[in-house]
């Protein structure tokens, strides 16, 4: 049984009861007058683009205005409301104020895994909402290309029913390695777009993808995001930044979500780089159905709870198709890291060296 600092524990703990206090306060059967906050439709409506601590500023008939929440939301703006929801506003003398959320069609979350000064480790934080598409941005270089990356991300964008594109950007230093890995990718039936904003490649079949959608910019720091949001918006007012040259790591340029409108009815919701992505909340169980190549092998396990992880190699037919090539190997590793993050057992060196052991050999010389 894994041991538990008590203290930090009970923190947590009082921390996550007091934020979901707030939140039945604002939202929940608990507080009547706050019940009739999210309605269905309204005929006049504005989008959020931009959420600070207390106010939001909205796209309102063709302009941009700050607007607060109505005051028996006991909650603070950023709680609340994030860029792409709908809202209706009104005026009050020189004020605008939030009256009503319209009824989502999609919420994006993610929990960190990294902590900040404001954010504590493990806290999911909903980051954007009516999201149609999101788009994975990697690098081919600086920072480099990391399949288990895009695999965290598309757990989390499936698990919220979003669509999703991958772009890699900086496509004019792509390697062959680079090459194979998109490949996977695409043999999973998933759209792959090869763009670079310096020598003006794939731009337009990236806005092909993006045209009558609200779509959203995720990935690491430094991969582009924000270049890629001036490229398909035609001017340079977004702030950018190079990658570390010490760490090879983007700089969080993008503090906070912001949503850009580049065509009637095409927008861009353009997030933070995020250095890591926590999936402890998924169960083991269901981390498999993310990976659909398992599909026709899962089933023929000799357990039917089997979870390819630290069951025999003779009794898990998943581990076989990955020794016979027949699954992806890359796939199959970016897995165990996923498992193993969920399941707090790090090292999964042996479970490798069970399937093929000649390439672990090699790899630790």
């Amino acid at each position: 049984m894994p041991h538990y600092n008590a203290y930090d524990s009970f923190k947590t703990k009082k921390s996550m009861e007091k934020k979901q206090r707030a939140k039945e306060r604002a939202f929940g059967k608990k507080n009547e007058t706050a019940d009739d906050f999210v309605i269905d439709s309204c005929d006049d409506y504005g989008v959020v683009i931009e959420v600070r601590y207390d106010d939001a500023y909205i796209l309102y008939d063709e302009e941009v205005v700050l607007a607060k929440l109505r005051r028996d939301v006991n909650l603070v703006c950023n709680q609340v409301v994030f860029p792409g929801d709908k809202v209706d506003i009104e005026k009050n003398g020189d004020n605008y104020i939030i009256n009503h959320l319209l009824k989502r069609s999609s919420i994006l979350c993610r929990t960190k895994k990294d902590s900040t000064r404001l954010n504590d480790i493990g806290l999911a934080k909903n980051i954007a909402a009516n999201v149609d598409l999101a788009v994975i941005v990697v690098a081919a270089k600086e920072p480099p290309l990391h399949p288990k990356f895009i695999d965290r991300y598309l757990m989390i964008l499936q698990n919220s029913n979003i669509p999703v594109v991958i772009c890699l950007n900086k496509c004019d230093l792509k390697t062959p390695k680079d090459e194979e890995i998109l490949s996977t990718y695409r043999e999973l039936g998933i759209t792959v777009i090869e763009t670079s904003t310096y020598n003006n490649i794939g731009i337009d079949e990236l806005k092909d993808q993006l045209l009558n959608k609200q779509a959203i910019f995720v990935g690491n720091s430094g991969v582009g995001k924000s270049s890629l949001t001036n490229a398909i918006m035609g001017d340079d007012e977004i702030k950018t930044s190079h990658v570390s040259e010490k760490s090879k790591r983007g700089r969080h340029t993008t503090t906070t979500s912001k949503y850009y409108v580049w065509e009637d009815n095409s927008s861009i919701i353009d997030t933070p780089g995020i250095r890591s992505l926590d999936v402890s909340s998924f169960s083991p169980i269901e981390i498999q159905d993310y990976f659909p190549e398992f599909e026709n092998w899962k089933d023929k396990c000799k357990y039917n709870d089997c979870l390819h992880f630290n069951e025999p190699y003779d009794s898990c037919i998943v581990k076989q198709g990955v020794a016979s090539g027949l699954i992806n190997a890359d796939r199959y590793e970016s897995y165990l890291r996923i498992m193993s993050d969920v399941l707090n057992e790090k090292d999964y060196s042996e479970i490798l060296e069970s399937i093929y052991p000649d390439e672990v050999k090699k790899k630790s010389k």
